[in-house]
């Protein structure tokens, strides 16, 4: 009888704990609050200039030695080659340092390709008869760690020429 009562001691533990053991894995712990940034928040459209501009993402709060990937929201209206409609674009990737933050510049290349959506020689050199850049506006970012699942956004406003 006595290790009977052991039995009974041991499911009546179990059954009590359990539901405590599986709320851990019903309700994951929040994702970590995380932050972007972008340094200019205003970029004029204006060709070879841009690629001169240093366009700078920066953030804090991500998990430590995380890669960081930050893409464009593409309005419904922009259509980019290879990109299919509502699938967004990258445009620059980081890794955050033990802190948690990270920095990432976007390279000419995605200027080129995203910004101002040039084609390419067979040379493999921009043809700039071919620049189409995306219409002036406020496009959203959307930074994303890769490890965490955390993600924060913020907006990047592309202005006209300004003719002088």
């Amino acid at each position: 009888m006595n290790s009977f009562k052991k039995i009974i001691l041991i499911l009546s533990l179990l059954m009590f704990l359990l539901p405590f053991m599986a709320c851990s894995t019903l309700f994951p712990p929040p994702k970590p609050k995380v932050t972007v940034a972008v340094t200019p928040e205003k970029v004029e459209l204006k060709f070879p200039d841009i690629l001169r501009v240093p366009i700078v993402f920066t953030g804090a709060g991500w998990t430590p030695k995380e890669m960081v990937v930050v893409d464009m929201v593409l309005p419904p209206e922009v259509e980019m080659k290879g990109v299919k409609p509502g699938e967004d674009v990258g445009i620059a990737f980081g890794q955050a340092d033990e802190a948690g933050n990270f920095k990432a510049d976007v390279p000419p290349t995605a200027k080129l390709n995203t910004i101002f959506r040039v084609g390419w020689t067979p040379i493999f050199a921009p043809d700039p008869k071919t620049l189409n850049p995306i219409p002036p506006g406020i496009y959203k970012i959307k930074a994303s760690g890769v490890d965490s699942g955390g993600i924060a956004t913020t907006t990047l406003e592309f202005v006209a020429p300004i003719k002088k």
